[in-house]
C-alpha cells in the first residue's frame, strides 16, 4: 500500500481527527513548551472501538481537544486501548483522564512506567534542587540557573497516572483491527520508549525516537551522570534501520508525518558525528573546559529555562560519549565541578 501524508496544516490547527492512513488518525494538541508547541496523538480504528496512542500534556485545554477530537470521530465507538510511548508528560500527562473516561488500564514498557512514578515522586526526572546544583557543578552561569527555576516546566503539574499497567515490551505484536505492530524499543531519549511497526502497510509510529527535522533530545541527567545516552540513542537507530524500509510512512510525535525513515536516520547519525567533532574542538587547545562553557557555541538561539535542561545533558551527552570512545578524560574536583579534557 502506498501511502502520503495529509496535507500540511498549521500545526495549531490540526486539533480534529485527520486520517493519515486508512483507519488511522492523527489529533494534534498543544504543550507548554516553547520549542515544541504540539504533540501528535494517533486513534486506530478497529471494527468495535478505537486505540488510542499517547494522552497529551495533561491540562484542561488539551482535555477539553481530546474530548472534541472523540465527539468528532468516534461516533458510538468507545477507547478500547491506550498506548503510551514513553513516560514524558507530553506523551503520558492525561493517562488517568482517558483511562478513567474509558474504564482502561494503559499499556507501557515497564521502564517507561517506572520512571513516571519515580519522576512524580521527583527521585528521576524532577528533582528540583538536584538538577539545579548538578547543572552548576557542570558550569552552568548563574543567569542560566536562575532562568531553569523561573521557568523550567514541573512534571507533576501536567501528569496523573492510574494505580496499574499491562506491559508490553520489545518483540510483542500487538493486533490493532485489521493490523499487526511490532514492538521495539529505543533507548537514550527516554529509558525503553516503545515503537510500533505495521509491516502490511509500512508504517511505524515512531514517538520521540525519530523526529523530522528537529532532533530528538539525548541528555545525560544527575542520577546516572556517567551514562552514555547518546550510545545508546545511536544503538537503538541501528535497530530501527533493520526493522524500517525506504518505503516507510512514518508517524512522529512531533512535526509532519514523511517518507524514508533510513535516510533521516543517515542524517541523525551525521548530525551526531559533527556534533562530536565539534565538541572536540572546543576542547582543543584547552587544559579542561565545562560543559556549561560550551552552551553558547553549541546552541546559536537564546534558551529559555525549560531549554537549560535540554541543552546542558546534549552538551554532557556528547561529552561522556567521547569519553566512552577514548577520546576525552572526565574529571571530577575535589569541589565536585565537573570538568572534561581530551586524552
Amino acid at each position: 500500500m502506498s501511502l502520503t501524508a495529509a496535507p500540511i496544516v498549521p500545526t495549531d490547527d490540526i486539533h480534529m481527527p485527520v486520517e493519515v492512513a486508512p483507519g488511522l488518525f492523527r489529533v494534534t494538541v498543544p504543550v507548554p513548551f516553547r520549542s515544541l508547541r504540539a504533540v501528535n496523538l494517533w486513534l486506530l480504528e478497529e471494527p468495535d472501538g478505537f486505540t488510542m496512542i499517547d494522552c497529551g500534556f495533561g491540562d484542561a485545554e488539551t482535555r477539553g481537544r481530546l474530548e472534541a477530537a472523540w465527539d468528532a470521530l468516534l461516533g458510538k465507538k468507545p477507547i478500547k486501548r491506550l498506548i503510551v510511548t514513553h513516560f514524558h508528560p507530553d506523551h503520558i500527562g492525561n493517562c488517568r483522564f482517558i483511562c478513567d473516561r474509558w474504564n482502561l488500564r494503559p499499556q507501557i514498557t515497564q521502564l517507561e512506567w517506572m520512571a513516571a512514578n519515580a519522576a512524580l515522586k521527583s527521585l528521576y526526572s524532577d528533582d528540583y534542587e538536584l538538577r539545579a546544583s548538578f547543572w552548576a557543578a557542570n558550569g552552568a552561569s548563574d543567569e542560566l540557573i536562575r532562568l531553569y527555576r523561573e521557568e523550567t516546566v514541573l512534571y507533576d503539574t501536567g501528569v496523573e497516572l492510574t494505580d496499574g499497567f499491562d506491559r508490553i515490551a520489545t518483540g510483542d505484536v500487538i493486533n490493532i483491527g485489521d493490523r499487526d505492530w511490532l514492538v521495539t524499543t529505543g533507548q537514550g531519549h527516554s529509558p525503553d520508549l516503545a515503537t510500533l511497526y505495521n509491516a502490511r502497510d509500512d508504517i511505524l509510529i515512531a514517538g520521540d525516537q525519530i523526529l523530522p527535522k528537529i532532533t530528538t533530545n539525548v541528555s545525560v541527567w544527575p542520577w546516572e551522570p556517567l551514562a552514555d545516552p547518546l550510545g545508546e540513542f545511536i544503538a537503538s537507530l541501528d535497530r530501527l534501520e533493520r526493522v524500517v524500509t525506504r518505503a516507510t510512512f512514518l508517524l512522529p510525535s512531533h512535526r509532519e508525518p514523511f517518507h524514508n525513515p533510513k535516510a533521516r536516520i543517515a542524517e541523525l547519525k551525521h548530525h551526531h558525528i559533527e556534533r562530536l567533532n565539534e565538541v572536540v574542538d572546543l576542547l582543543e587547545g584547552h587544559k579542561s573546559r565545562m560543559a556549561g562553557e560550551l552552551l553558547e557555541p553549541l546552541f546559536k538561539r537564546p534558551l529559555d529555562g525549560h531549554q537549560v535542561n535540554f541543552a546542558m545533558g546534549e552538551a554532557l551527552a556528547h561529552l561522556n560519549r567521547l569519553v566512552f570512545d577514548g577520546r576525552a578524560k572526565r574529571h571530577e574536583d575535589d569541589d565536585g565541578k565537573i570538568r572534561f579534557s581530551l586524552s
